[in-house]
């Protein structure tokens, strides 16, 4: 048994449960782990800018990679500016794991106005993160990592966090290195039969696919059953990569446009097979949804099952399993159910239509990325107008390769969240599509992409507004503009400063030159995009 210190231990845990990179920023309390970090060449370390920032770039990498992403921060400040992205990853269901130092045991409870203290550390994760643990002992620590990734493994992954006591990080004590947990994912055998029954006589079904079944490795099997069935599948926001949207029976939506097209096709279908989907959190609640009568849901996660719409049967498997037990069953299917291939062309025509009228001419931007990037490449679209087109507008190709964190949809994580991303998939081109005021929350992590030589395309979309909230001013307040206008930076200098290609744009054709051009080249580049002025 070793002789670790608490810092040793949590790098030796890592290691174990197959860690290979950690995103932080060092302080003067996590120096411990730090130091035992400089001795694991195996782990690689990206130094963000801002806790925020490291921790938007382990959620990058967690999506892409398809396994834990992992940050490290101090005590008090640390924890507070990682808080958005633990939120964010309990929002989308990201294996987010936060290690961060806390105050020495012996000043807890006594407000003494030490380095970094907060009022309640810990009680701030426990509100954010879906697994929390504050660790008493250095023995303790391996288990507790054991632990957190078996949370983050288990059902949908909510983020989780370990706290660990400054002093703790510096002492020593044997310490057992746990390995990872086998985890077992059943899929209940009595049900399979029934739900093949549902589906075998439907004449209309439906399937509503989410995020779960990427990250189980079950798209293959998804596309394979809805062709067995001749069912269209709606992607909800958080999946809209999970199968190629060209494909005849693929309906990909943000969720936001509800065309008469997409209601029809719904309320239509006769039985519809959710698999590890929420819908959309407003969505059946607001009775903007109206589902078949009869639901059957397949979710990872035992809580979800009925919790948002009335379900006839439930199952809570692994989608991959589920997926494969069921096309095993559905062998014998009706194979001469009317197609249901233009309906879906009617919902995708009606949803381009839909998109084309709110977002207009801009569009052709969008054209313009989309014909440059490669269909492997990886595209995160931020909080801005061109992003949230693209959540309804951009053809995808393959998983993994599409991010739009509309849940929590917090401004400013597009840069992050890509130079993660890159890490995941160095061999991919990446690109980001940001919007001028969201892009300056995280710009200083142009110094990340730099020093690590992270290479992304950053677009800054700029038209010196923050346009979604001036066009609620303009609807919902008579025209009464408070806030939203920008004065720009020179976006093209700031990145020289960095050290980084940058050049400015104003037209689609040149942006789609511009960009094929810096994917060609390698190396970070930001294109700054003079969107046309608006008449507000």
């Amino acid at each position: 048994m070793p002789h670790l210190t608490g810092g040793q231990a949590v790098i030796a845990a890592l290691r174990a449960h197959g860690v290979d990179t950690i995103f932080g920023i060092p302080g003067v309390h996590t120096l411990p782990l730090y130091d035992a970090l400089l001795d694991e060449p195996g782990l690689r370390h990206v130094l963000a800018r801002h806790e925020q920032g490291a921790g938007y770039m382990a959620d990058g990498y967690a999506r892409v990679a398809g396994k834990e992403g992992v940050v490290s921060v101090i005590t008090g400040p640390g924890v507070t500016n990682v808080a958005t992205p633990v939120a964010d990853a309990y929002a989308d269901a990201v294996p987010l794991l936060v290690i961060a130092s806390s105050l020495p045991r012996a000043s807890r409870g006594r407000r003494r106005g030490e380095l970094h203290e907060t009022k309640n550390q810990f009680g701030v994760m426990d509100a954010l993160a879906g697994w929390t643990r504050a660790v008493e002992y250095v023995e303790e620590i391996p288990d507790a990592i054991r632990d957190a990734f078996r949370a983050m493994r288990m059902g949908r992954p909510r983020g989780a966090y370990i706290e660990i006591p400054l002093d703790l990080l510096e002492m020593g004590a044997p310490c057992t290195i746990t390995t990872p947990t086998p985890i077992a994912s059943p899929v209940p055998s009595e049900k399979i039969p029934v739900f093949a029954r549902y589906l075998r006589e439907a004449q209309r079904p439906l399937i509503i696919a989410g995020n779960g079944v990427t990250a189980a490795s079950a798209n293959t099997q998804l596309l394979q059953l809805a062709e067995v069935l001749g069912a269209p599948v709606l992607l909800d926001r958080k999946s809209r990569d999970t199968l190629p949207t060209a494909h005849p029976l693929v309906i990909a939506s943000s969720g936001y446009p509800l065309t008469p097209a997409m209601h029809e096709i719904i309320s239509t279908s006769d039985v519809v097979l959710v698999i590890d989907s929420s819908l959309g959190a407003e969505r059946p609640g607001q009775s903007k949804l109206r589902l078949p009568d009869t639901v059957l849901q397949i979710d990872r996660e035992p809580s979800e099952i009925g919790r948002l719409f009335p379900v006839t049967l439930g199952m809570v498997a692994d989608a991959r399993f589920a997926l494969d037990e069921l096309l095993i069953a559905l062998q014998d299917a009706p194979r001469d159910r009317p197609s249901r291939y233009e309906e879906v062309a009617q919902v995708k025509r009606s949803l381009v239509e839909y998109v084309r009228q709110r977002y207009g001419e801009p569009l052709a931007f969008l054209d313009a990325v989309r014909q440059a990037v490669p269909h492997d490449g990886v595209i995160v679209a931020d909080m801005t107008k061109l992003g949230y087109a693209s959540a309804d507008y951009l053809p995808l190709y393959q998983p993994r390769t599409f991010i739009h964190p509309s849940e929590l949809c917090s401004i400013g994580c597009g840069l992050p969240l890509a130079l993660g991303v890159k890490v995941a998939a160095p061999d991919k081109p990446v690109v980001t599509l940001c919007g001028d005021g969201g892009f300056l929350l995280n710009v200083g992590e142009l110094a990340t992409a730099a020093q690590e030589q992270l290479d992304v395309v950053a677009i800054v979309f700029n038209d010196t507004t923050y346009t979604a909230v001036k066009q609620q001013q303009a609807r919902r307040y008579s025209r009464r503009y408070i806030a939203t206008d920008l004065r720009a930076p020179d976006y093209v200098s700031i990145a020289q400063a960095f050290g980084i290609n940058a050049l400015g744009v104003s037209e689609p054709g040149e942006l789609g030159e511009a960009l094929a051009q810096a994917i060609q080249r390698g190396g970070s580049t930001l294109i700054e995009v003079t969107l046309p002025p608006v008449a507000w």
